[in-house]
């Protein structure tokens, strides 16, 4: 029972403004698009990611969340280029799931020398639903508990400057002002949507012949929640094989591992474990991706510009 509270509480931040109302990622490093449409075609072939996460094992109605992501360059990425993507995720936390589909466009622009930097914007709607049969309530009557349906319009915005040894970009997500009413047909302002603000920056240096590093920061910001911070260092050999850890400040450790199998297929594992309150109620999270890079004429086993 008390797992099971633990779960409707982060079910009820989850909608409110007082916790992230996103899907939370651990591998973004190895889909920044997820988050930022700036990035659409940055690289010389079609990019598809198929990701899923199962967060908090152990704990009743815990989140779970899934995507498919794709991308691609419209001319040549060394010149002036467009991108354009889209991107599915669903995202269930016991009796609330949502649904968002997103068409993605990006403008690059070469500023000097192989330093670039890229505009992007995506638009959609997200599909809020909630299972009231699945809640335990006092008064089964209450409208504010009822099963509800929602489409609410979805807007992100992004920037990203970059080189094959950098890169620092931000992007604002759900731009749109909109609210929940939960069925009851009285939309409250604390289950408004709110702003996501993310910053983040990487730097790739080598280490001798084989190996390259690659430390990066995710600053996360969701009005009135407290700023959220990530630390990540990774490891490469021979554009390969990588391995790294993370830190998500106040909330987990992580530990990141993945393969460059081919010019085709990528796959990443991360996981995590919890240094917060959840730490006894929960085994830790999973998440995977599978990369698959399509028309790559030039046979690139590590992306050259997102790593």
């Amino acid at each position: 029972m008390k797992k099971y509270l633990l779960a409707l509480l982060f079910v009820g931040s989850s909608i409110v403004v007082y916790a992230q109302q996103r899907p939370q990622y651990t591998l973004y490093m190895q889909n920044n698009f997820i988050l930022n449409p700036a990035i659409a075609g940055i690289e010389n072939f079609s990019d598809v990611k198929l990701s899923y996460r199962n967060q908090w094992v152990g704990l009743d109605a815990a989140p779970k969340t899934g995507y498919l992501s794709f991308h691609t360059p419209i001319g040549d990425v060394d010149e002036r280029h467009h991108g354009v993507g889209a991107q599915v995720v669903s995202d269930k936390t016991g009796p609330t799931s949502r649904l968002s589909v997103n068409a993605d466009y990006a403008y690059h622009l070469p500023i000097s020398g192989n330093m670039k930097i890229s505009f992007g914007v995506a638009g959609g709607f997200t599909q809020y639903n909630i299972d009231g049969s699945q809640l335990i309530v006092v008064n089964p009557n209450d409208p504010a508990i009822a099963s509800a349906t929602q489409f609410l319009p979805d807007l992100t915005a992004g920037v990203w400057l970059y080189s094959d040894k950098f890169y620092v970009g931000g992007s604002a997500l759900q731009l749109i002002p909109a609210s929940l009413d939960f069925g009851n047909g009285n939309p409250s302002g604390l289950n408004k949507f709110r702003t996501h603000y993310f910053l983040t920056g990487g730097y790739r240096f080598p280490i001798g012949y084989d190996f390259v590093a690659t430390p990066s920061v995710m600053v996360k910001h969701i009005s009135p929640a407290p700023v959220s911070m990530d630390f990540n260092f990774k490891m490469m050999f021979k554009e390969t094989v990588w391995a790294g850890i993370s830190y998500r400040k106040a909330d987990s450790f992580s530990a990141l591992v993945g393969v460059n199998i081919s010019s085709l297929i990528n796959v990443a594992y991360a996981y995590d474990y919890a240094v917060n309150e959840l730490t006894n109620y929960t085994s830790g999270s999973h998440e995977v991706i599978l990369g698959l890079q399509l028309n790559n004429h030039y046979k690139v086993r590590c992306p050259q510009n997102v790593w």
